[in-house]
């Protein structure tokens, strides 16, 4: 039998993460990839050695993965789940196989936000953390009660999806009709709806393998929430650095301290933490990338891997090298992209040094300025510096630059006769 990692499940274009793990599990541990999918697309087949559809969720379907091992004559050695929906599955093979990995009801609970608030509620928090209610949302009628018993102000999200998706400000009464069709795609797996955290920075708190460092999160403003920037470490005072380390611990024993990654958002208020969720797979938008760029000696993906093999933690966590950064490009106008400008040139001219960059959209696609969710940019950028405040800077130049160069050809207005 050949040894094997398996990894459940991914979020929207993580697929080059996928085979960056597939050449780490061959270089460094003589294994082969296996990807778990709902759905088995043509880039999947490329990305790992053997690609098997299962279902995810909340209730995850175990026989036909084991049952397709078996056939190919492999050998789990470490379970990876790399999604949301993919966090059940990965408890229950782990389980299965007898490898490092949480108890399976801790795992639904990490997919389910709604269970998360619930226990939350139920548990000894440490000094500055602030639990958030949730209230259900099953009907047009609650959401406008649930808005109103707010203060008419309430943010609603999807109890089992990631990166944004389905999540809105729910601002007037008057928007409540049109988001409820809106978020019609998550009725069925849930809804709630907690109170809107306005006077507030968010920060990550990331962890994988027993190392653990907070990120500076950006996001837009508006009825959509939607990050665009993420910078590796944040840089915070002592107290608010305290708070912060303190809330996402708190999640992680809260749901499954035998877990080998964690990426847990989180709000930080002037008198203290909140969760704004839990998420047991590994950070999204690179930000493993740039842990590895910001800390000496450090690989991220390749910790994950050892942990999954021997459920062993990295008991030094590593040195600050510099700061990190990714920024995620927004198109300014709805329309069909018509020109796309060379970010290493534009680089060069501003003196800067593009470490990573690329575009997501093409030529001809279209775009539009509304962002609804991370999968609303054309491309990003990632840049690295010793100085934190140069790398913002740098970061906010260059973005301008290229937004400001690429060209949208505008959609031609209606005619009205």
């Amino acid at each position: 039998m050949t040894p094997c990692f398996v990894i459940v499940g991914y979020n929207n274009v993580r697929i080059y993460d996928v085979a960056k793990l597939r050449q780490l599990a061959h270089r460094s541990f003589g294994c082969k990839l296996v990807l778990v999918v709902e759905r088995i697309g043509p880039q999947d087949t490329q990305a790992a050695d053997l690609v098997i559809e299962a279902e995810l969720g909340q209730s995850p379907d175990l026989p036909p993965v084991s049952q397709a091992l078996t056939e190919a004559a492999l050998t789990p050695v470490g379970i990876l789940p790399f999604s949301d929906r993919g966090v059940p599955l990965g408890a229950e093979l782990a389980r299965h196989y007898r490898l490092p990995g949480g108890q399976p009801q801790a795992a639904l609970a990490g997919l389910d936000k709604r269970r998360f608030r619930l226990m939350e509620a139920e548990a000894a928090a440490p000094a500055h953390y602030l639990p958030l209610t949730a209230q259900p949302i099953d009907s047009l009628a609650s959401l406008i009660a649930t808005r109103q018993a707010l203060g008419g102000r309430g943010f609603i999200k999807p109890v089992a999806e990631g990166n944004s998706r389905g999540c809105i400000a729910v601002l007037e009464h008057s928007d409540c009709a049109a988001i409820w069709e809106e978020l019609a795609p998550y009725r069925a797996a849930g809804l709630i709806m907690e109170p809107l955290i306005e006077a507030a920075q968010e920060y990550s708190w990331d962890y994988v393998a027993g190392c653990r460092w907070l990120t500076e999160k950006h996001t837009t403003t508006g009825a959509y929430r939607a990050e665009y920037q993420q910078i590796v470490p944040a840089p915070l005072p002592p107290e608010q650095g305290d708070w912060l380390l303190q809330a996402g611990e708190f999640m992680r024993q809260l749901l499954a301290e035998d877990w080998g990654a964690y990426h847990n958002e989180l709000f930080l208020r002037a008198d203290g933490a909140s969760a704004v969720e839990s998420n047991m797979r590994p950070a999204g938008m690179h930000i493993w990338d740039l842990a590895a760029l910001s800390f000496d000696g450090f690989d991220p993906w390749q910790a994950w891997l050892h942990w999954a093999m021997t459920g062993q933690n990295q008991p030094v966590q590593p040195a600050l090298r510099g700061y990190s950064g990714i920024r995620m490009l927004r198109p300014r106008q709805a329309g069909v992209l018509h020109q796309l400008p060379d970010m290493a040139e534009l680089a060069r001219g501003l003196g800067i040094t593009l470490h990573q960059g690329s575009y997501s959209r093409s030529r001809g696609d279209r775009v539009s300025s509304r962002v609804t969710d991370n999968a609303g940019f054309m491309g990003h950028i990632v840049l690295h510096h010793a100085d934190y405040h140069t790398l913002r800077t740098r970061l906010d130049a260059l973005a301008e630059a290229i937004e400001a160069a690429t060209v949208i050809t505008c959609d031609a207005p209606v005619a009205s006769y």
